[in-house]
This record gives structure tokens, sequence and C-alpha cells, in this order.
């Protein structure tokens, strides 16, 4: 027991929660909890606001934020395409009325079809080489290429140098073509003095 005499000090219940002043007041263990959770929170809240405002500064995450804007482009570029490209678009067809008409003027004549050799018109073949017999001998040639001898008889103009056949206007001109092929004699004459082909077969006829 205490050598000192007790007072109003003492009076104190030992299990009361009063303290003297010369004690030091205990925090009691779960407001250190507490404490710990503000501690983190705050920490978060500067690393958060560090991340917003010095991150982009350093480039970090730059790319990530340009990709979306590089993505947009190509699609803009495609939505302006058609427009700006007229030289893709096909060209609208001339109208009818645009394209040039020929004139009825312009348009070509058909050709007319050669005449053809009417084997029908009798042919007169005349002798002028001197040769017995040539006449006649021309006469059955082109009979058997069916053509008609009218006359077979002796050349009586001017001398001649060379075979000719003598015709009477274009109306003849075929027949004479023809029997120029078949006879082989090149010289063909015009002339109003025999109303029908006449053959003649000068010097050298064959």
């Amino acid at each position: 027991m205490s050598q000192y005499p007790r007072d109003e000090f003492d009076k104190v219940p030992e299990t009361s929660t009063r303290q003297g002043v010369h004690r030091e007041r205990l925090i009691p263990a779960r407001s250190s909890g507490v404490g710990l959770i503000i501690t983190v929170g705050v920490l978060a809240l500067l690393v958060g606001l560090a991340a917003y405002f010095v991150l982009p500064r350093l480039g970090i995450g730059a790319e990530g934020n340009a990709s979306p804007a590089a993505s947009e482009t190509p699609a803009a570029e495609q939505s302006e395409s058609p427009s700006d490209s007229p030289s893709d678009s096909p060209s609208p067809a001339p109208s009818p009325s645009s394209t040039p008409s020929a004139s009825p003027s312009e348009t070509p004549e058909p050709t007319p079809p050669a005449p053809v050799a009417d084997r029908t018109q009798p042919v007169v073949v005349l002798n002028a080489s001197g040769i017995s017999g040539l006449g006649a001998g021309i006469s059955t040639r082109i009979g058997a290429d069916g053509w008609t001898t009218a006359q077979v008889g002796n050349w009586a103009g001017t001398p001649l140098q060379t075979s000719v056949i003598f015709y009477n206007g274009e109306a003849q001109l075929a027949n004479a073509e023809e029997l120029s092929a078949l006879l082989g004699i090149p010289t063909l004459s015009e002339s109003p003095e025999f109303s029908n082909v006449t053959v003649v077969a000068g010097p050298g006829f064959q």
C-alpha cells in the first residue's frame, strides 16, 4: 500500500475510462485502418492525375489516340472519291439528235450489174487474112460456144494488120468482149457502120 493518505483522486474506479493528464491518450486500433484507406486513395488520385497530364506529353498512348483519326481518313476519301473523279463515271451516250446522219445525196448509188452477153444476137465473121477457109473455122468455133453466125465472108475494106472485132453501141459491147475472150482478139472497135457484131480475122490469127 501507498504511504500517502488517500485523497479525492483515489476515489476514481479502476474500470473507469478516465485517465490522468499525465497519461498518453491511446488511439483506438480501428482508426489505423481508416487512415490507411485514405492514404491509398490519395496516392491513387495522384497517380491518375499524373497519367492524365504527364503521359500524353511524353508521347505514351499517342499511337492509340491517333489511330481513330487515321482510320477515318480513308472513309472520308472514299465518300468523296465518286464526286471528285468525274473521269471514272461513265460518259453519257450521245443523243440520237446529236449523231450526224447521212443526207440522201451522200448515199452511194448501187453499182449497176455488168451487162451479160446475149448469144441470141447473130455474129458476122469476115476473113481478112488471105487464108482460105479461116472464116468457116471461126464460125464453127463460136457456134460450139452457143453463138449464131449470120454471115461468113471475106473482108472487102482497107487491109488490116491485125484481127479486129467491130461493135455498134453499148448494147453490143458485152457480146464483143465475150467473143474477144473466146477468140483471143484483144482489139475492139466501135463503129456505127456495122449493124451486128463483126469478127474480122486479120494476119496472124490463130
